[in-house]
């Protein structure tokens, strides 16, 4: 995704964009921008989640399944790859289905198991 620092635009330059709250759509809210990359701020109240939160749920997981340690050390770099701590440009409805996607395919457990632990 992105690799940018994220310059915040000033407050007269924002774009007018749908914010939705609790997955309803509210009407339209001026939204802040990254002036180096152009990805615009997520307003939403669907906040995305740390990554220690899904290595809390590796570690749960690790409970249920045998986890070798070189599994999660991919899961994290794949986590980094796709910039999922970026709270700039992700909402949680999309990390946590990076989430599931990415431990699905490492660790070969089912989308199931994981999404139970993740919502």
């Amino acid at each position: 995704m992105s690799g940018c620092e994220h310059q915040i635009s000033g407050s007269k330059e924002k774009i007018w964009l749908p914010y939705y709250y609790e997955g309803r759509d509210r009407g339209l809210k001026p939204h802040p921008f990254c002036t180096e990359c152009g990805l615009i701020k997520n307003l939403s109240s669907d906040r995305p989640r740390s990554i220690g939160y899904f290595m809390n749920v590796i570690a749960e997981l690790g409970e249920r399944y045998k986890i070798a340690q070189v599994q999660t050390r991919l899961i994290v770099l794949e986590m980094e790859k796709q910039s999922m701590d970026d709270r700039f440009g992700i909402d949680r409805q999309q990390q946590e289905r990076l989430f599931i996607e990415i431990t699905t395919r490492i660790l070969n457990v089912p989308a199931r198991a994981v999404s139970e632990l993740v919502r």
